[in-house]
């Protein structure tokens, strides 16, 4: 008898627990999209210390830029960041899809989305790219920081 009521316990725990996890995942949901926005708009405002504040500034988390190829570090990626798009730049303005996904599990979680951007030069040239973005964010003391990116547009004509 005990034996049976220990096994009911567990399992009735086990459901809960289960139950409970989903709805932690869902409710950091909104969360997490509301981030997202946040991210976005602190890219658009050419100022990197607005920036700064999203993202972990571990030493050896990579990411991935439209150019180029890769950064080895955060420390890199502002420093090129500033020098390939905020300095040749006047505006930045980039319009999210309706595609944007949000998926947690523990302390990780991810968003991926499509983009448009428009950017004018300090030339006042106008240029559209169709892009994606991914974002890759850990849980820590200070709340969701970014600890890898992964922005790119697709070849010419594709």
């Amino acid at each position: 008898m005990r034996t049976r009521m220990a096994i009911q316990l567990c399992a009735g725990l086990a459901v809960t627990l289960t139950c409970l996890s989903a709805i932690a995942a869902e409710t950091n949901e909104p969360e997490l999209r509301a981030l997202v926005s946040k991210i976005v708009q602190a890219w658009e405002s050419m100022d990197i210390a607005k920036v700064d504040p999203y993202y972990a500034v571990d030493f050896n988390l990579t990411f991935f830029d439209i150019a180029p190829l890769k950064y080895a570090n955060w420390a890199e990626y502002r420093t090129g960041v500033q020098k390939m798009f905020f300095e040749p730049n006047r505006s930045l303005k980039f319009t999210v899809q309706n595609d944007l996904r949000v998926r947690r599990h523990g302390q990780l979680a991810w968003a991926t989305f499509t983009f448009g951007a428009d950017v004018v030069s300090k030339q006042g040239a106008s240029t559209h790219l169709e892009g994606r973005w991914t974002l890759i964010l850990e849980r820590r003391k200070v709340g969701w920081v970014v600890v890898h990116e992964h922005v790119s547009v697709p070849p010419p004509g594709s």
